[in-house]
């Protein structure tokens, strides 16, 4: 892909810029608006304890309760991460549509079908995530008393294994992809309208990539509270947008993590209050 004027800052103050990012904000506040009304259907009557707001979700592998879940967390997503999806999108926007034969059609087609491709990598999570979570309720229901325990930790686990993962090359790789338009469309510009959608989708699995810690305790933690469902797309977005990266940051994320994950397991009650 030729991208001449890529020594030019992409995020600048023009009428482009503007119509994306207010494009993409107000998707997203029109996605918390969504997530805060359709959530009660999800859930029941557990405000963020594993053993029943996360229950009460994932209560079977039927297929109106999986296409429910779907639905809200596919919105959820879009609340969350469209905001630090705005340097990708005006990249995409300002250079890599600017190589299609029709721009018209790009322009109107391409951007929705971007996204689309985005979602399609967080609903596929979405899939894993229930699965994943409805599997180990049941096998934990089963337990003999001597290990119900090892339930009530669960939750800190999870906090602790997402401080850790904020370390792993794995992690680094995929935020790296994430902070960097031009190295990402360098890489995986594909043209069309099916190439839109396909890069979209591999940009999401480089975000799901970076980003799967955090939804992990978004869900089987929080019980997708809005509250820290807002917390964490603060975090995603200043991790993305503002710091880009920065190793302090993550390291400051890291041990935010680790620290609550540690005080969640001598003082179990910290989880009634998320």
């Amino acid at each position: 892909m030729a991208v001449s004027d890529s020594s030019k800052p992409v995020l600048v103050p023009d009428r482009l810029a503007v119509t994306v990012a207010a494009s993409l904000l107000l998707l997203a506040a029109v996605s918390w608006i969504a997530s805060y009304y359709l959530m009660p259907l999800m859930m029941g009557s557990g405000q963020g304890l594993m053993s029943s707001g996360v229950a009460s979700m994932v209560s079977s592998l039927s297929l109106p309760v999986l296409s429910l879940f779907e639905a809200v967390w596919v919105i959820g997503m879009a609340a969350m991460m469209f905001p630090a999806m705005i340097p990708i999108v005006l990249f995409y926007s300002k250079v890599a549509l600017k190589q299609e034969p029709n721009q018209f059609v790009a322009r109107v087609a391409g951007t929705p079908l971007f996204l689309s491709g985005y979602l399609i990598a967080y609903a596929l999570l979405g899939i894993g995530a229930f699965i994943a979570i409805y599997e180990a309720l049941n096998i934990s229901s089963g337990w003999s008393a001597p290990l119900v325990p090892l339930s009530v930790i669960a939750p800190s686990a999870i906090l602790i294994a997402a401080g850790i993962y904020q370390f792993t090359p794995l992690k680094t790789r995929c935020l790296s992809n994430c902070v960097s338009p031009l190295g990402f469309f360098a890489v995986h510009y594909r043209s069309g309208l099916r190439g839109s959608i396909q890069m979209g989708f591999r940009h999401g699995v480089h975000c799901v990539g970076c980003c799967w810690a955090f939804m992990l305790v978004m869900l089987a933690v929080a019980a997708m509270s809005i509250p820290v469902m807002a917390v964490l797309a603060g975090v995603i977005a200043i991790e993305k947008v503002i710091v880009r990266g920065a190793a302090w940051f993550n390291g400051l994320v890291a041990g935010s993590l680790i620290g609550l994950g540690v005080l969640t397991i001598v003082f179990p009650g910290v989880l009634a209050m998320i």
